[in-house]
């Protein structure tokens, strides 16, 4: 009844939502602030791009002319594909530049592994309560690595959603969906998840909750769905007999070819890329072992970390499925300070601490995503283009590799009268190259001395050599740039 006062209550905002909003806008915010992509997601991005514009034309594909050194699965950007096309769909139809379609699709990937962070959020809430579930989103969203990676179209990106359901799975003490999961994930995904998975299938193993039998008959079934599933699909696409991590696991461990592309110390994921990943919240790690069941989620991610560490060549994406796990634990260690900051002042100082790390682990963020903004001059080189050359201007253009390596993508081609190249075995200033009509080219002095008197410059494009230290200025450091990439136009026809 009006005006007495008892009517419905409207329903509070509840924290949950606004944490899962967070986590969202904070990914957003690194998508929007590096929108290009970097070479090692080039397959999965081209791929996504020639599923939602070439469709059954597999021979205008990408990676039939650029395959790279192993072949990857098309089953990630098949799924993307699928999500993203009504967005681009609707985007074409507006008439919008690919462009935006680039993040959509990163946007969709991004969502994805937001999801599966949630997922696991809850099942934190559930076995640690509230307040460690809500410092396992704070200290997510504050991290750099994690938020800035999960729009980004790696491999070991595309396999984390699905990494993450298989761990929620297994702290829900749901054994056969956490063993589907975890074959889907190695086998179809990345191989070395095996190692992560396979110790806390051995934990289950060794506490009984699990026998060797059961065990088998799920896993046996899924392995074979899941192998067959890749096989078919990217024997496919790829034209001949394959199973893509079969062959990446091939090439990485038994030929150890990885480590053509580097090498590092043994023990440099514990010196230096968990330090940076997890930041200042590595520091509540031991203090989340007070809760004995936070050993449970510590022991199998520092043993996949250490099995791992004895391949010769490192990147700190290639660990990244531990930190949920790791931020978990230590969520469960700020929780225990918060909890109990009326009993002393200890607990009180600990609070503080936990207040501060998530400011200091906020501001590293902010830093690194702002000097990463910087380092994809490839990308803004063909924004740059697009910008200069009128639309109805006939141009035929070379994108060297230097270019290509950093932003440069299929969804930059936006002008569907030109004629994008990325051949590789043009020598520069040869007559072949003369014949194009821009060139994208490294900013090699002994290069641009060949095209001195046949073109001129467009655009230099500068990108980061990296930060020097400058207490005079807020932010107190500087960002240094230098001309990376220099867009070329040609002068006259070559006789």
């Amino acid at each position: 009844m009006a005006g007495d006062g008892r009517g419905v209550k409207a329903k509070p905002r509840t924290p949950g939502k606004r944490l899962l909003g967070l986590l969202v806008a904070v990914a957003a915010v690194h998508l929007v602030a590096c929108p290009y992509t970097k070479v090692e997601e080039s397959f999965s991005l081209q791929a996504v791009h020639d599923l939602l514009f070439h469709r059954l034309e597999v021979e205008r594909y990408d990676h039939l002319e650029f395959p790279g050194v192993v072949p990857r699965t098309f089953l990630g950007p098949l799924v993307i594909a699928v999500l993203s096309s009504p967005a681009v769909c609707l985007l074409s139809l507006l008439g919008s530049s690919k462009f935006y379609s680039q993040l959509i699709v990163r946007a969709v990937l991004g969502l994805g592994v937001v999801s599966g962070l949630w997922t696991l959020q809850k099942e934190v809430r559930r076995q640690f309560g509230a307040t460690a579930a809500t410092m396992f989103c704070w200290v997510t969203a504050t991290q750099f690595h994690l938020m800035f990676y999960c729009t980004r179209t790696l491999p070991n990106v595309l396999a984390l959603p699905v990494a993450l359901l298989a761990l929620t799975a297994w702290l829900q003490r749901r054994w056969a969906r956490f063993i589907r999961l975890s074959a889907l994930a190695i086998l179809a995904f990345r191989a070395e998840l095996s190692l992560l998975l396979g110790l806390m299938l051995l934990l289950l193993l060794g506490a009984r909750r699990l026998t060797v039998a059961k065990a088998l008959r799920c896993a046996v079934p899924a392995g074979l769905l899941c192998l067959g599933l890749t096989v078919a699909v990217d024997s496919c696409f790829w034209r001949y007999l394959v199973w893509p991590e079969g062959a990446v696991l091939w090439y990485n461990v038994v030929q150890n070819k990885s480590s053509n592309w580097g090498t590092s110390p043994l023990l440099w994921y514990f010196y230096s890329a968990l330090p940076r990943g997890l930041g200042g919240s590595l520091l509540f790690v031991p203090l989340g072992l007070s809760d004995r069941r936070a050993l449970a989620l510590l022991a199998p991610a520092l043993g996949f970390v250490a099995l791992y560490s004895l391949l010769p060549h490192k990147e700190l994406r290639f660990v990244i499925y531990v930190f949920p796990l790791l931020n978990a634990v230590a969520a469960r260690g700020c929780a225990h300070l918060l909890n109990n900051y009326r009993k002393s002042w200890l607990y009180r100082v600990g609070s503080l601490l936990v207040v501060g790390h998530l400011v200091v682990n906020a501001a590293y963020s902010a830093t690194a995503l702002y000097v990463s903004h910087f380092n994809y001059p490839g990308g803004v080189a063909m924004q740059r283009l697009h910008e200069l050359v009128p639309p109805q201007t006939d141009v035929v253009l070379h994108i060297d590799v230097a270019a290509a390596q950093t932003g440069v993508s299929r969804f930059l081609e936006v002008n569907g009268a030109w004629r994008y190249e990325k051949r590789e075995d043009l020598q520069p200033g040869s007559e072949r190259m003369l014949a194009y009509t821009h060139l994208l080219v490294e900013a090699a002095p002994e290069h641009l001395a060949l095209y001195r008197d046949t073109h001129r410059v467009l655009a230099r494009v500068a990108g980061t050599t990296g930060v020097s230290l400058n207490l005079t200025r807020l932010p107190p450091f500087n960002v240094n740039l230098q001309t990376k990439l220099v867009l070329l136009e040609r002068l006259l026809r070559p006789s």
